[in-house]
């Protein structure tokens, strides 16, 4: 009788079907993840979303906490543009709540507004979907979603402005909304995100205005406004007891004096001011700058005086100060200018 039962158990046990209580996965997130599986058109690369397997045993795309086993990332993300997955993004999300990073990455056929259902995932951090073709407004119910740390929607369609609640956000690190077709003003409130502030990667936008004052009150490592229809001063985004690393703020229409502009000098290594309506003097504090890898101040026809001597200015071409009335090296030196 013994030995039978040992038998038994080793063969239970040695068998290929486990047992219904081995599965760490919850059946209603499972539910959920089978229902978003179908709701894409069943695409091949989540083809490993089987309802015969334990969903946190899935070889792609899901990940479960160690410790609860309940489903906290989704990341569907392909190398190449994949076109098998289409469709919106599935209400189904939202039936995920323990969620705190969804990823979708070079989907072009992942169309539509972005999920409301995600406002739901109050647990979430990180929001990552770039390179599809969502489209429609920002929602604002992102700013409800309080433990966000990334928001990063770059290369998408979305349009419509920027809503002002994001800065209702304490945790957030970086906003990449960059590529998209964004309209309207940066928000005013942006000046009141908790200090540093977040990273503000907004290029290739249509944003207009000027740029709120406000924004001097923060201190993020990198900002990017270009290629949009920003107008007016930028200067309260510059000081010497800043820390940023990247401030590009190329192909606006920006008007403001640079000569008495004071730069960090430890981290700054990008400055990009090209094509806007900057005028005044390059100033000698830019040659304290010890770090600097990228300069350019060209198209920027008001832009004069001679070059200040020394630290990095002179490792940049004529291409960094072409059209402006500018000299010296590396131009032509002052009293022989020659128009360029």
């Amino acid at each position: 009788m013994g030995s039978t039962l040992v038998l038994g158990l080793c063969l239970l046990l040695l068998s290929p079907f486990p047992l219904a209580f081995s599965e760490k996965c919850f059946p209603n997130e499972k539910k959920a993840l089978l229902q978003l599986k179908k709701d894409l058109g069943n695409p091949y690369i989540i083809t490993s979303w089987n309802e015969k397997e334990d969903c946190c045993e899935w070889y792609c795309c899901v990940t479960c906490d160690e410790r609860t086993n309940h489903v906290i990332s989704i990341d569907i993300s392909s190398s190449i543009p994949d076109a098998n997955l289409s469709g919106p993004i599935p209400p189904s999300i939202g039936d995920l709540p323990y969620l705190e990073s969804i990823t979708f990455h070079k989907l072009p056929n992942l169309v539509g507004p972005l999920q409301p259902a995600i406002a739901k995932l109050t647990k979430l951090k990180s929001l990552f979907i770039t390179y599809t073709n969502l489209s429609g407004p920002l929602p604002g119910f992102l700013g409800q979603l309080k433990n966000l740390e990334l928001i990063k929607l770059s290369f998408n369609n979305l349009s419509g402005p920027i809503p002002s609640s994001l800065s209702q956000l304490p945790n957030l690190g970086s906003l990449q909304l960059d590529r998209n077709k964004l309209t309207g003003p940066i928000p005013a409130s942006f000046g009141s995100f908790n200090k540093p502030g977040p990273d503000l990667m907004l290029s290739h936008n249509q944003l207009s205005g000027p740029i709120p004052a406000s924004l001097g009150n923060l201190d993020p490592e990198r900002i990017d406004l270009s290629r949009n229809k920003l107008e007016g001063d930028a200067s309260m985004l510059f000081g010497s007891k800043k820390r940023t690393q990247i401030l590009d703020l190329s192909r606006n229409k920006l008007s403001f004096d640079m000569s008495h502009l004071t730069f960090p000098k430890k981290s700054l290594i990008w400055l990009d001011l090209n094509h806007n309506n900057i005028y005044g003097n390059i100033p000698v504090s830019l040659t304290k700058v010890e770090n600097l890898q990228h300069f350019n101040v060209s198209y920027n026809p008001q832009l004069s005086g001679q070059i200040p001597q020394g630290g990095e200015l002179q490792r940049f071409d004529k291409y960094s100060y072409f059209h402006t009335k500018l000299c010296g090296s590396p131009l032509p030196p002052c009293n022989l200018k020659a128009d360029i």
